[in-house]
């Protein structure tokens, strides 16, 4: 076996997941991936997926705290997959903290791809079982007493948020952009009057679930994720760019899944919270500026040298639209 076979099959005998004579009979790297590597292992008729930070991902985010989420949601009622042992040291064989999660069966949808947002329209049209799934799962996600969440996850006020993209924007940016620079003056201004604690993704979208016959079954990639204003989620989902829009709008879904208002009043009705349009839209805003602050720092990255991902070269193409989605959501 290789060295990455062997830690995991030590790491998932410690747990009790593996007998002792049984062994990983393949590790194979998968495709994607901006902050974090993923590797598929195979035990049998068993699959496991490996989720690694590598050095030099594009956002140094904690992988311990991420597994404290996933632990932390095992019996919540959110569709998440069962994680089974966490080694958080740096010199492992996979080159870097790792964590071990069952596979779930599912596909992520590219709402940048015209034919998933073709099944993911069709779906609202029909039996909205997607739409329902989403809503559901962040109504549950925002209602778990983040209290008794692990410590590792960090806890970030409005300010606290605004000041981390602003401080990405102010070291890594190529050259100033005025509309960046006025739409942090704007978020400074717009601090919202009270405050919806909770567990936060971070990155909502149905491209980080996995879908299966029109249901989710499986909320990933939560790397991003905090202990803040939940509403953040709200106000992330509904931007154009999560609906796969670059240039001009592609589709006047929410997210590619559902109307907004559809969706707004449906987590409502869940939550039994009402949603405050112009916090959603503030909460817009601070999502276009996340987006932006980690476009410039792919940009930054690549031209200093400190990758070869052609990706983060790609991602000039994807600021002039965001910087327009900006000027709509200030009403310049």
């Amino acid at each position: 076996m290789s060295d990455k076979a062997d830690a995991l099959a030590a790491g998932l005998r410690s747990v009790g997941e593996l007998g002792e004579r049984e062994q990983i009979d393949a590790v194979v790297q998968l495709s994607g991936g901006w902050s974090r590597h993923s590797y598929e292992a195979r035990a049998g008729d068993r699959s496991y997926i490996v989720r690694v930070k590598p050095p030099g991902g594009l956002l140094d985010t904690d992988l311990v705290a991420e597994y404290a989420i996933y632990d932390g949601l095992q019996d919540s009622g959110v569709a998440i997959p069962r994680v089974y042992f966490l080694d958080g040291a740096d010199d492992t064989p996979f080159g870097g903290p790792y964590f071990v999660m069952g596979r779930v069966n599912g596909r992520a949808a590219n709402t940048f791809r015209v034919s998933d947002r073709q099944w993911l329209e069709e779906n609202w049209r029909d039996s909205r079982s997607i739409a329902t799934d989403v809503a559901a799962n962040l109504a549950t996600l925002h209602g778990v007493d983040a209290e008794h969440l692990a410590d590792a996850i960090p806890r970030l006020g409005y300010d606290e948020v605004v000041a981390r993209w602003q401080a990405v924007y102010e070291e890594k940016h190529i050259t100033r952009d005025p509309i960046t620079e006025e739409a942090f003056v704007w978020l400074a201004e717009r601090v919202p009057a009270d405050t919806w604690t909770g567990l936060v993704h971070g990155d909502y979208r149905v491209g980080n679930a996995l879908v299966e016959d029109g249901r989710v079954t499986a909320v990933l990639d939560w790397e991003l994720a905090y202990i803040g204003d939940v509403r953040f989620d709200l106000g992330y989902l509904a931007l154009d760019r999560v609906a796969g829009k670059h240039l001009r709008p592609v589709t006047p879904l929410l997210n590619a899944i559902a109307d907004k208002e559809w969706f707004l009043a449906e987590y409502e009705r869940l939550t039994g919270k009402p949603v405050d349009r112009e916090v959603v839209r503030t909460f817009s805003v601070l999502g276009v500026m996340m987006l932006l602050a980690t476009t410039y720092l792919g940009i930054w990255m690549h031209v200093h040298g400190r990758t070869d991902d052609f990706r983060m070269a790609w991602n000039r193409f994807g600021s002039p639209g965001l910087r327009q989605d900006l000027t709509h959501l200030l009403d310049w």
